[in-house]
């Protein structure tokens, strides 16, 4: 998706700009596919964050053989919040597949609450692919810090996209855990992008995000790892919070509560 509609994803509701996320209707297009203008409200996450799961997992365009394809938000039935993990039962038997969530991380992230949510493929014709359910885990920190963990069954496609490029990563007995430092631009739709904006999108961890009232830019760090059929992705709205390590140590956590 070369640019992405944030004036109308993502409503600025505090200072944090704790934002609503979208809902893909594809009756209502009626441009190019990479403007999708059509949302349902929902308040998710704070505004760098949605924006980079509005990359990654919520609204996302993507070719495969030159067919283009998209990922969005999906009206399902039993999607809800939930704030205890006793109720992890319930939320398995809708997504369909197993959920591991810890109580707590040794570096003191400690679970708040769950939503889950629909989520669908749709083709070039905007017909539904496969229909799933996400799951959005957020964990807090004494100091204030927020993560949120993010759990995606593997889908059955043919021809799936290959993986982007990680910035760094390791393997946790038979698991691949691959890291990425990616940096937002957010900036106001009559923005024209400059000759070092593209050079920096080549590289893979440069996006830049139209439709902000001004620009601003943040660094997000995220990891993934496949776990039982599942992809668990870790985020942090701040990059400088989280260190390769720390990363590391926290899907090696997750990755032995999954075993046990």
């Amino acid at each position: 998706m070369k640019r992405e509609t944030l004036s109308q994803a993502l409503n600025s509701l505090d200072d944090r700009h704790i934002s609503d996320t979208a809902s893909f209707s594809p009756g209502t297009i009626h441009s190019s596919p990479e403007r999708i203008v059509h949302m349902r409200k929902k308040r998710i996450i704070t505004f760098a964050l949605a924006a980079a799961l509005m990359l990654s997992l919520g609204i996302a365009a993507y070719a495969v053989a030159g067919i283009p394809r998209w990922t969005a938000t999906h009206s399902m039935d039993n999607t809800g919040e939930y704030t205890s993990l006793a109720d992890l039962e319930k939320v398995e038997a809708i997504t369909g597949y197993d959920v591991c969530l810890p109580e707590k991380f040794s570096n003191g992230f400690a679970f708040s609450k769950l939503s889950v949510d629909g989520e669908a493929v749709y083709d070039e014709g905007y017909h539904v692919l496969d229909e799933y359910y996400t799951v959005y885990a957020t964990y807090s920190a004494k100091h204030g810090a927020e993560m949120l963990l993010t759990l995606t069954p593997v889908l059955d496609l043919p021809d799936q996209p290959a993986p982007r490029s990680a910035s760094s990563g390791c393997i946790i007995g038979d698991t691949e855990v691959r890291i990425y430092r990616d940096h937002y631009k957010f900036v106001p739709e009559d923005y024209e992008k400059t000759a070092e904006d593209l050079a920096a999108e080549e590289g893979g961890h440069f996006f830049i995000s139209f439709g902000a009232d001004k620009t601003e830019e943040r660094d997000i760090v995220s990891a993934d790892l496949v776990l039982n059929n599942v992809t668990y992705t870790f985020f942090f709205n701040d990059g400088s919070e989280c260190s390769d390590e720390m990363l590391i140590q926290m899907a090696s956590e997750l990755a032995g509560a999954a075993r046990a």
